[in-house]
């Protein structure tokens, strides 16, 4: 955690709980799954039809390509596809693509990508009043913030799940 004071001492409570929270809240992916969405998204709809990766390791990205013509195809195109997937992911992740003809899709359930989830529904009045006042005894004020806006997220999205739409 990089909120640690530089003395030794340690972290605000605060500080800590956001952290904790913050990634429990984010539904986290596996790098596979980044890897498969960041492709798609960098190469766009029509070659990602017909294209996955497979295979990312030392730098060198092997990607599935569904025909002969699409791995033609994508061999002329790979020093742009290079590019638009460096752009994508951190520094040095991939350096080098290659492709293979092979059957896509053969990834498992799990790890095929499903469609972002609808957006997060604002919190209702009242949530941010029973949020307040759960949080009201806690003296420290980063704390307090910190559990105000998990508390929050909770209730939002329990109220949510119980009337969907």
């Amino acid at each position: 955690m990089n909120d640690r004071p530089k003395n030794g001492g340690y972290a605000p409570i605060g500080t800590i709980i956001q952290h904790v929270a913050g990634r429990l809240l984010e539904q986290p992916r596996s790098k596979a799954q980044k890897l498969y969405r960041e492709w798609r998204q960098a190469v766009g709809e029509q070659v990602a039809q017909h294209s996955e990766p497979a295979r990312l390791a030392g730098g060198i990205l092997t990607v599935r390509v569904d025909s002969p013509v699409w791995n033609s195809q994508l061999h002329h195109l790979k020093e742009e596809l290079l590019e638009k997937i460096q752009h994508r992911l951190p520094p040095g992740t991939v350096r080098e693509i290659r492709f293979r003809q092979e059957s896509l899709h053969l990834l498992p359930d799990w790890l095929t990508p499903k469609p972002p989830p609808p957006p997060f529904p604002e919190p209702c009045t009242e949530d941010e009043r029973r949020a307040t006042e759960r949080v009201a005894e806690v003296s420290d004020p980063e704390l307090r913030e910190a559990l105000y806006r998990l508390v929050l997220t909770h209730m939002t999205r329990m109220r949510n799940e119980e009337n969907p739409g």
